[in-house]
């Protein structure tokens, strides 16, 4: 009874013995049922694709680079000023500070006179 319902190792395909591990038995009908990259076919058609769709963004690459360059600076000089101005704005609250407690002393030593 128990044998008829087990089945013999020998008849589970090659990517079902490794079930623990299922991302190394990804590419089982290649040969390679542990190869962790999938086997390259032939090389050159592969290259040619990858020839073929990097010639297509080639002509990108210069202005890619302009803008993005210039978005750099842009920032860059937005972001001093922003700074400039922000400790403008603080050195003029604490000189205004400093004015005010000026005074505040000066009233306070013509009172004990």
């Amino acid at each position: 009874m128990f044998s008829r319902i087990t089945m013999s190792w020998r008849a589970l395909p090659s990517f079902a013995l490794v079930s623990r591990n299922h991302r190394l038995a990804r590419y089982p009908s290649s040969g390679r049922a542990f190869a962790t990259t999938p086997a390259r076919r032939n090389s050159s058609e592969d290259s040619n694709s990858v020839k073929e769709g990097l010639a297509a963004f080639k002509a990108f690459g210069r202005p890619f680079a302009k803008v993005f360059l210039g978005a750099i600076f842009t920032y860059q000089v937005i972001y001093w000023t922003w700074l400039k101005l922000e400790m403008d704005e603080a050195k003029l609250e604490k000189n205004k500070e400093i004015a005010a407690l000026e005074k505040k002393a000066r009233d306070l030593a013509s009172a004990q006179k």
